[in-house]
């Protein structure tokens, strides 16, 4: 019986080995399953801090085109505002109005800050922002006839409309980073309806 139990030890001393060797394998094997998992959370979580970004500046770019809006609204229309060189616009048409974010500092005050403590809120960021807004390509009177305009009558208004092209181009990034290492930007363009003289 002795003999028996000494001649197996003998026979699988070669194998001893092997028990470590699978041993390590699946402890590398469920690494790189864990790196692998963390790698993708990660990837996972940058993405969606990108997609947040750019949908903050796909918002502060329609913002602009309002607020570029509001400002033709104070001062009585597009053909009240001096238009600008066409040196300062990115396309050479003649006549072009641009509007920068020092155009917009009045209407800003009248943002509504969220409050930090909100439910759902991320707290206040500080956003630093640069915005060009362009008009192009007016043909004055507007195309078409505008749903609730005047048509005539006892008591006609005196408001007349041109179509144009607005572009707008906007860059936002965190306040105090670096613009080409965290910046988002954001470019659109819209064929609108807008007023021209009261």
């Amino acid at each position: 019986m002795v003999n028996a139990s000494i001649a197996r030890s003998r026979r699988r001393a070669h194998e001893r080995g092997a028990a470590v060797f699978i041993v390590v394998l699946v402890i590398t094997m469920l690494t790189a399953i864990g790196l692998f998992a963390a790698n993708v959370a990660t990837l996972s979580t940058i993405a969606t801090g990108h997609e947040r970004r750019m949908t903050q500046t796909h918002y502060l770019a329609e913002y602009a085109m309002q607020l570029a809006l509001a400002e033709i609204e104070q001062n009585g229309g597009l053909d009240a505002i001096a238009a600008t060189e066409s040196s300062n616009c990115s396309i050479s048409t003649e006549p072009c109005w641009v509007f920068y974010p020092h155009t917009f500092d009045a209407a800003e005050d009248l943002l509504e800050l969220p409050a930090p403590d909100a439910p759902g809120s991320l707290g206040r960021a500080n956003i630093a922002w640069i915005a060009k807004v362009e008009i192009t390509d007016k043909i004055k009177p507007a195309i078409g006839n505008r749903a609730g305009s005047d048509q005539g009558g006892p008591n006609a208004v005196s408001a007349d409309y041109c179509t144009v092209t607005m572009n707008a181009r906007l860059i936002a990034w965190p306040n105090g980073a670096v613009m080409d290492s965290v910046g988002s930007q954001e470019s659109m363009s819209v064929v609108a309806d807008i007023l021209c003289s009261k």
